[in-house]
């Protein structure tokens, strides 16, 4: 592999060690794998760019009270710079579940450290139908079946270019540029930007 493959695999590579380590010490961690969620996307595909960790929890029934009583633990931790709680069923049914989005800081920071700082950690914690994990599950499982190293390195690559700017996240998410590299060969940026214009094209 060529050098600046294993430049992106150490960002990734330290970046899943921060991470666990922020987990661990502010004792976010334990609640989460207490209450059962598992960890999804980046962390798991070994793709991260930046500090964000995904997890789900399969529930049937969603229990809106149980949701909200984890957001209240996770509070109690001192560590959360700010959470953000929706119910995704009734607000935003393409993206269908209960959600926490926590911004965490840095224990090894004296003290928390100010929202915007590029030390916190950026939680989504979603709890999803059984359907719907089983089908996160299987796409995941789908993708990793057909990872390479050199795939993983040009999804990494993409992801770095395109994790800050205005349009990730909102229109063009991770499951779009695993999908690009994974499924229809896509090799770099300005390759995704044109198999990107091209989807969006035959979706109108």
């Amino acid at each position: 592999m060529p050098p600046e493959a294993q430049e992106l695999f150490g960002l990734d590579k330290a970046l899943r060690a921060e991470g666990g380590r922020v987990l661990a010490q502010s004792g976010i961690g334990a609640i989460i794998e207490e209450a059962g969620y598992v960890p999804v996307g980046s962390q798991v595909m070994r793709t991260m760019t930046w500090r964000d960790l995904d997890f789900e929890l399969p529930e049937e029934p969603l229990d809106w009270n149980a949701h909200w009583a984890i957001g209240s633990r996770l509070a109690s931790t001192g560590w959360c710079v700010r959470l953000n709680c929706v119910n995704a069923y009734r607000e935003t049914p393409q993206d269908p579940g209960l959600y926490w989005g926590l911004r965490v800081a840095d224990p090894k920071r004296s003290e928390p450290a100010p929202k915007g700082h590029p030390s916190v950690w950026k939680l989504d914690l979603w709890r999803i139908r059984p359907a719907d994990f089983e089908h996160n599950k299987r796409q995941c499982e789908r993708w990793l079946s057909l990872m390479t190293e050199q795939a993983r390195a040009n999804i990494i690559a993409i992801k770095q270019a395109l994790c800050h700017g205005p349009e990730y996240r909102r229109t063009v998410l991770s499951v779009h540029i695993y999908e690009a590299v994974l499924e229809h060969g896509v090799g770099d940026l300005a390759a995704f930007r044109k198999w990107w214009e091209e989807s969006v094209e035959r979706e109108t």
